[in-house]
């Protein structure tokens, strides 16, 4: 047959006619993209001694396949000749890995591992329960301490059809919060659709710009012709598409900031809380436990300023005792609590088992937990020692008996520029947070050079997080998709994007915890800020993973892409190309980058997380913890409710959304054609979000107040770099398309950097200087202007007093109050005590729990299935008697 170039508009799928079968890439002319079809391998070699095979299946000339090969024999088999590093060539001609039988003892040992995982947790969940009122007791713990309506309203939980976006059980934070994940899922879901519009009105051919595989030679050659040409007339499309994203974008977010303050001041405006009766006392000299600091502060701030003032609260330096306080407090709340107390007294001896579950019992009582620590518990007379052995922090806290005597005080303290105290002049402040957001046992340490010394030392900690994911997870994916076969259209299998998603969840939740304990690490005084640094470090750490990766996916494609031979749409060999942004541009480059991208987020951080997110949080927690209890005998009253115990809900969601933001965005630097899907699944995957936190929320986790929309100012202040990826891509796209600019090289880099760093400065400023003046103006006549510190302590349990573990301490120890102000265990509001003279005066019944009968048992769910046979048995024969 005659040479024929293909092109844009040529048929991807034309075959070769019977009598010359094989199509053929002519390599005997300088053209490019040119192809023959010949009749047999001979002619195969004739026009291209690399494809000497004859393949009838594909009807091409191609080339041999055999994994992780370097060099091929060129005799007509599919052999190797030089196999890659780390493979050895076999007698078959074909590469073996050199690690194989260290792959399959580890697949053993994984395989052992799981299946004894099977097994014990089989034998678990069909034992026999001989616990089951330490169960029932737990599980009513599990239900007092989720978050329920005030005392007045009967302490009931919140309907599962409470408004969340209106109403604001947990505080205004958590308000903000739920508006905030609302306004993405709105977002995500506008981009979709003005994608969706513009190809469904101008080119349909935006749907699957990006998107198409490659495959053979010739296959390709028609492909980057046609991607180019398509890329090129639509690029106005992208341009338009880009300039509104940016707009929207930036517009929305100012304007979402201006409706999230005005609904936190309108909360605020409209509700007392602690916060409102608080100022925080800065500049305390370092004085000892033996003296009482409390009582002399609150005489000489009442003396000063002319207000009442209920009492005070001082930060303790206790850090390095906090386990010793809070075993004791705890041991205390457990000898007054009458809900552990109307316990059945059981007899703990474990009942007869067989060889295999008593071993599997006592590998449980050996490694899951340890004997009761009640014996170590500190004595009365040692923990006075302690208490007067402390010294205090510079802070504490001032709780007037209103609002009206804060500001009375507050004004004087201003214009004296503080208050003369032991010879320290001591500052007052206001204070947005709530008492349960404060981490007491960071006090007398964090100040700010040690808090930057231990970020410091986090930063390290993260960055071998960072390496080790890199070179355990990440590398030997890489290293496969690098060595893999893409000769005659081949492409790696789904094991491989499984094998990829399953890198950057774990990559994902490495850089999770260590964030997590990073945050801890530094000591932040309040959850709010910490919370700030875990979502700023998670997000910077999880884009150096997708840094990492798009790094690594472009030398990967560049070598794969050089090696079959890619040229541009104009002939040019990709490794003639001498500039980054030249490369970068090309449709070959662009369309493998579009799709690891997309892949990287979608699913692998958009949804599989969230998926396995409440399995391994909320119902394995559960259930484990339930059936341990339930077949050991021995765990009683407080260890009981600790298996079974809600895990806490923080703000880390805000994390999650901005890195989905951040992921979503940059795909606008390569073709179209996953735009829809990926924007689409953000969507989705946040309304399952939503779901989940609003039912989370409400049945699951124990109650929490987030007072402050502190954390929220800065996840809107994340959206920052957001809009400035999007003008960076714009400048970026619209670079030599007719709008005044043309820049090559690295210079076009730096200009698109400018542009982010531009835009992420300006929008920092206007969310810090421009939002605030189109706040909501704090009436004229305070609504509960009558409210006093008394009447919010009646119904918050969390008081300045009851969240701090010495103040309570020293109550009792020190001051010998009676009662003593007693320390508040999320669950146990009702063992609190009223004494009106230390500012004491929550007071609650135990609050009426869920039913658990039967709950999560193999065991309970036969015998509720028993029932119900049973039931419609009955029912049946009733039926039968009246016929």
């Amino acid at each position: 047959g005659d040479t024929i170039m293909v092109n844009s508009s040529s048929d991807k799928d034309a075959k070769c006619p019977g009598s010359c079968p094989f199509f053929a890439q002519d390599k005997t002319d300088d053209k490019f993209c040119t192809f023959r079809c010949v009749a047999n391998a001979a002619e195969c070699v004739k026009m291209n001694p690399k494809t000497p095979i004859a393949d009838t299946k594909m009807g091409i000339c191609r080339s041999p396949m055999v994994e992780s090969c370097r060099e091929y024999h060129y005799d007509g088999t599919d052999t190797c000749k030089v196999c890659n590093s780390l493979y050895d060539l076999g007698p078959d001609g074909l590469c073996y890995s050199q690690f194989k039988y260290g792959v399959i003892g580890l697949a053993v040992v994984l395989g052992v591992l799981f299946l004894f995982i099977v097994v014990w947790m089989i034998d678990l969940f069909s034992r026999p329960h001989c616990n089951e009122d330490a169960v029932q007791k737990a599980l009513e713990f599990r239900s007092h301490q989720k978050l329920r309506t005030s005392a007045q309203d009967g302490r009931r939980l919140w309907p599962l059809t409470t408004n969340l976006l209106r109403e604001a059980p947990a505080g205004a934070g958590m308000l903000l919060h739920f508006n905030f994940q609302f306004v993405v899922i709105i977002w995500g879901l506008a981009i979709a659709l003005i994608w969706v519009i513009m190809a469904t009105v101008y080119d349909h051919a935006l749907f699957i710009l990006g998107t198409r595989s490659f495959g053979t030679p010739r296959s390709n050659c028609i492909l980057v012709a046609w991607g180019y040409e398509t890329q090129q007339k639509l690029m106005w499309t992208k341009i338009s598409f880009c300039v509104l994203v940016y707009v929207l974008t930036f517009v929305g977010s100012l304007l979402m900031g201006i409706r999230q303050l005005r609904l936190f001041q309108v909360f605020d405006y409209q509700n007392k809380t602690m916060k409102d009766f608080v100022l925080m006392c800065e500049g305390l000299p370092q004085l000892g436990g033996a003296e009482h600091v409390e009582e002399e502060l609150k005489n000489s701030v009442e003396s000063f300023t002319g207000s009442t003032v209920v009492s005070v609260s001082v930060a303790w330096e206790h850090q390095a005792h906090q386990e010793t306080i809070f075993q004791y407090l705890e041991n205390d709340m457990v000898e007054r609590d009458p809900h552990l107390k109307s316990a059945q007294a059981t007899d703990i001896s474990p009942p007869e088992m067989n060889p295999v579950r008593n071993a599997l019992f006592n590998f449980e009582q050996a490694t899951l937990y340890g004997e009761s620590e009640e014996s170590n518990v500190a004595t009365d007379s040692e923990m006075r020692e302690l208490c007067l052995g402390m010294h205090t922090s510079p802070c504490a806290f001032v709780v007037f008996d209103s609002e009206r005597d804060r500001d009375i005080a507050l004004e004087k303290f201003e214009q004296s520029h503080g208050m003369e105290y032991r010879g320290c002049k001591l500052q007052f402040n206001e204070l947005l947070s709530e008492p349960d957001t404060v981490e007491w046992h960071n006090y007398g340490h964090s100040s700010i050079p040690a808090k930057l010394s231990r970020l410091f030392l986090g930063f390290g900690a993260i960055f071998l997080g960072l390496v080790f994911w890199s070179v355990v997870f990440y590398a030997p994916y890489a290293w496969a998709v690098m060595t893999f076969n893409y000769d005659n259209g081949q492409q790696p299998g789904a094991i491989y994007g499984l094998a990829f998603s399953m890198v950057v969840v774990v990559g994902n939740q490495i850089m999770y915890e260590i964030c997590a304990r990073v945050s801890d690490f530094v000591g932040f005084r309040f959850s709010d800020t910490k919370a700030v640094c875990y979502m700023i470090l998670f997000c910077i750490s999880c884009l150096y993973n997708v840094l990492v990766d798009l790094f690594t996916t472009y030398y990967t494609v560049e070598l794969i892409m050089e090696e079959l031979g890619f040229r541009t749409y104009f002939g040019q060999k990709l490794s003639e190309i001498d500039t980054f942004t030249e490369k970068f541009e090309t449709y070959a480059m662009q369309r493998s980058l579009a799709e690891n991208t997309y892949r990287y987020a979608f699913p692998a951080t958009y949804l599989i997380p969230f998926l396995i997110e409440p399995v391994v949080t909320i119902y394995v927690p559960l259930v484990l913890g339930r059936a341990l209890v339930a077949s050991h005998p021995e765990i009683q009253g407080r260890d009981a409710e600790a298996w079974v115990a809600a895990i806490p809900m923080d703000m880390g969601r805000y994390a999650d959304i901005v890195l989905n933001m951040l992921l979503g965005v940059l795909i606008f630097y390569f073709p179209g054609g996953w735009t829809h899907t990926l924007f689409f699944g953000l969507a989705g995957s946040h309304v399952f979000v939503y779901i989940m936190d609003h039912c989370r929320l409400l049945r699951s986790v124990p109650s929490i107040t987030v007072a402050t929309m502190e954390v929220d100012w800065w996840a809107q202040a994340m959206i920052a770099p957001v809009c400035g990826l999007v003008l960076s891509c714009t400048v970026f796209k619209a670079n030599c398309q007719g709008h005044g600019y043309c820049i090559q090289g690295m210079r076009l880099v730096g200009i698109c950097t400018g542009a982010f760093w531009a835009h992420t400065i300006v929008h920092f400023l206007l969310l810090m200087y421009v939002v605030p003046l189109f706040g909501k103006a704090k009436p004229e006549v305070d609504p509960c202007k009558d409210v006093t510190f008394k009447d919010v302590a009646q119904v918050m349990p969390c008081s300045w007093f009851t969240t701090n573990p010495v103040h309570c301490l020293r109550s009792k120890l020190v001051y010998n109050h009676n009662p003593p102000c007693r320390f508040m265990f999320s669950g146990k509001e009702h063992s609190l005590e009223v004494n009106e003279s230390i500012g004491c005066h929550f007071s609650d019944e135990i609050a009426e729990s869920e039913c658990f009968k039967g709950l999560h048992s193999i065991q309970g769910n036969m015998q509720a299935l028993s029932s119900l046979r049973s039931e419609v048995t009955s029912l049946r024969s009733q039926q039968a008697g009246q016929d």
